[in-house]
């Protein structure tokens, strides 16, 4: 599709962008022949044109992807729920009680109820009476660890709806990049020359990357074999942008840009093209 073609020609200047900055700060010299084979890639992963299949790309509300039949989609909204619930229970921990009740969610909504029929196309109960628990001990003000635990029984009902283990490597890095991406979209939103002007996006950004995190660690050892390589990549460009969140509520300016995200997004996505 036109629109796959653009955010493919966008990540693969992101991705131009950031090896240019890495490259610079480390004083080797840059490869343009690389990098145009890498713009090249980017630019062919979208030449499938409106003629092809496909469901287009979701953001946090779905979008166009079909959430009942992509997998990778499916893992990815989860996701961002996880992402969404984690940075929330976090400001909750810090004392910052306002800010954490915007993270929360509850099943009316668009976030949750956009999966509804995706529980339902794979037989999941889904876990709504778990999110309203938790938002619920939240806005009543009820003790960290009570908060901690209804964290924990909502992840626990999370994670049975992933199904994370029967999932292949290609459609769990899937999922990830999707997460990533999104992050990417949130930081321009929240951050822009260093400025935090949305922190609740920053926010958001920052969760969707540490959910990002966790989903990675939880691969088993056979989802690791399949390709140790495109593992150990996706595990390297995580933590290349972890300096992107000084802190939950940062004072004063921020050294991060969002392209680095969009191209750690875009080099996910390529580690996991050969996967089957």
């Amino acid at each position: 599709m036109k629109e796959q073609r653009k955010v493919w020609l966008g990540l693969g200047a992101a991705l131009l962008a950031s090896s240019a900055t890495s490259q610079a700060a480390d004083n080797t010299p840059f490869d343009h022949h690389a990098s145009q084979q890498t713009l090249q890639v980017a630019a062919l992963a979208g030449e499938g044109g409106e003629g092809e299949g496909g469901e287009g790309e979701g953001g946090e509300g779905g979008g166009a992807a079909d959430l009942t039949k992509d997998d990778a989609a499916y893992l990815g909204q989860l996701g961002l729920v996880r992402g969404h619930l984690w940075v929330g229970v976090q400001l909750y921990k810090a004392g910052h009680k306002d800010m954490a009740l915007t993270h929360m969610k509850h099943p009316g909504d668009e976030l949750y109820a956009g999966l509804k029929p995706a529980f339902a196309a794979r037989d999941e109960e889904g876990f709504a009476e778990a999110l309203s628990a938790l938002a619920d001990a939240v806005e009543q003000g009820q003790s960290v660890e009570m908060v901690e635990q209804r964290h924990r029984e909502l992840e626990a009902g999370i994670a049975d709806a992933e199904n994370l283990q029967n999932a292949s490597l290609k459609v769990a890095l899937g999922s990830i990049e999707r997460m990533v991406r999104t992050a990417a979209e949130e930081y321009a939103i929240g951050v822009r020359n260093g400025e935090i002007v949305n922190a609740h996006e920053y926010q958001d950004a920052y969760g969707f990357v540490e959910a990002a995190k966790a989903r990675l660690a939880l691969l088993n050892d056979v989802q690791r074999q399949e390709s140790p390589d495109a593992v150990a990549e996706v595990e390297t460009q995580l933590n290349a942008v972890a300096s992107l969140w000084p802190a939950l509520v940062p004072e004063g300016t921020v050294e991060g840009d969002a392209s680095k995200l969009y191209g750690a997004a875009a080099r996910i996505q390529l580690a996991g093209w050969e996967l089957e």
